[in-house]
């Protein structure tokens, strides 16, 4: 299941996103200032592409790899992220460190919108990685 979001900008915050790594960060970082609204919003989904290996609780979490492309106002970018997992009727928790979710994101200059969307493979998720 593919997660989307979608957050309404405010012409400062179009004027800011360039395509720059730093610019890029600090937009993510605005946009995502823990313990937001937009924050919560993409914690929860992380947390539903992460349910499959049980209970998550997104402990960490920061932006990396990110691009943009100005002229078509797309980019992407990893989320590396610490979760902890409950698993209720053991009473055990596992933490699992630098877990990684792809997403992309479509800037609507017009409507001021920034839509952001998770990998549509998640459902298909290897563990290759995690050996």
């Amino acid at each position: 299941m593919m997660n989307s979001l979608q957050i309404k900008l405010n012409k400062g915050q179009l004027d800011e996103l360039k395509n720059e790594p730093a610019s890029l960060l600090s937009f993510l970082n605005v946009m995502f200032e823990p313990l937001s609204a937009n924050y919560e919003q993409l914690k929860h989904a992380l947390e539903r592409e992460f349910r499959p290996e049980g209970s998550p609780e997104v402990t960490r979490l920061n932006f990396d790899r990110i691009k943009f492309d100005q002229n078509t106002g797309q980019g992407s970018f990893r989320i590396v992220l610490d979760v902890n997992y409950s698993f209720g009727c053991e009473d055990v928790v596992t933490y699992k460190k630098d877990q990684t979710s792809e997403w992309t994101f479509l800037v609507d200059h017009t409507l001021l919108i920034v839509s952001f969307y998770s990998s549509p493979f998640i459902d298909s998720r290897s563990t290759t990685d995690e050996f």
